[in-house]
């Protein structure tokens, strides 16, 4: 009797042993497609970072599942450690390697916005934390294409500067190298995606113009917010 409790004993530790070795800490969660937008979440990177303002190196980072649902994207982090994160979940469509226009997507507790990383999420040593559904968007971002041009025997400067969205300009300010900021009386007004504007003529009185970095201020409005973008040209 004295030796089958022993063993029974035995047997109860090891039963112990090896449920408390099954309390993994992860995270888990599904990436969403927002209705309205169009797009495929699956494959998606989900990163965890340290930082509110998402900068530095993703602490860890996972694909989302081929789930067969273009709008639906399980993900699953193992082996986390205890702490305090912000998760960023995005599908690099241009394969530029970082967010930028078009690409799909989302944060935890929040919207996607540069700089901003949504809510903080609590990692807590062997448990799962369930974020729930990670609502996915199509990132849009107001790019500005410019150039410029010295012509007629260098006494004259021309711009030309494009937009990817439709927008509206309130101001064009130039800062040529060694002058005062400049405006464009002729800049504001609504702009088409896609065409090309010019700004042209700037002179100095007939002298040689400046060359090197031009500041072009762009100020107005887009997709219901305000902008105020600086573009360098180089001019030789």
């Amino acid at each position: 009797m004295v030796k089958r409790s022993i063993i029974l004993v035995l047997l109860v530790g090891v039963v112990v042993l090896f449920t408390g070795c099954d309390t993994a800490t992860k995270i888990i969660g599904t990436l969403i497609l927002q209705t309205g937008q169009s797009g495929d979440v699956q494959n998606s990177r989900v990163e965890l970072y340290e930082k509110a303002d998402l900068t530095g190196t993703p602490v860890k980072e996972v694909g989302s599942e081929q789930s067969g649902n273009t709008t639906r994207s399980p993900f699953e982090f193992s082996d986390v450690i205890e702490g305090y994160y912000y998760l960023l979940a995005w599908k690099d469509l241009d394969g530029d390697g970082e967010v930028s226009d078009k690409d799909i997507v989302g944060v935890y507790g929040g919207e996607y916005r540069p700089g901003y990383g949504g809510a903080q999420l609590t990692v807590t040593n062997g448990k799962t934390t369930d974020v729930g559904e990670i609502v996915m968007l199509i990132y849009k971002e107001l790019k500005i294409t410019a150039s410029g041009v010295r012509v007629n025997n260098n006494t004259e400067t021309n711009f030309n500067y494009s937009f990817n969205y439709d927008v509206t300009v309130t101001s064009l300010t130039i800062t040529f190298p060694g002058y005062a900021p400049m405006a464009d009386p002729d800049a504001p007004g609504p702009k088409t995606a896609g065409t090309t504007y010019n700004s042209d003529g700037w002179n100095v009185g007939g002298g040689v113009m400046p060359t090197g970095a031009h500041n072009l201020n762009f100020a107005g409005s887009w997709d219901g917010t305000t902008f105020d973008i600086d573009v360098t040209v180089q001019i030789n």
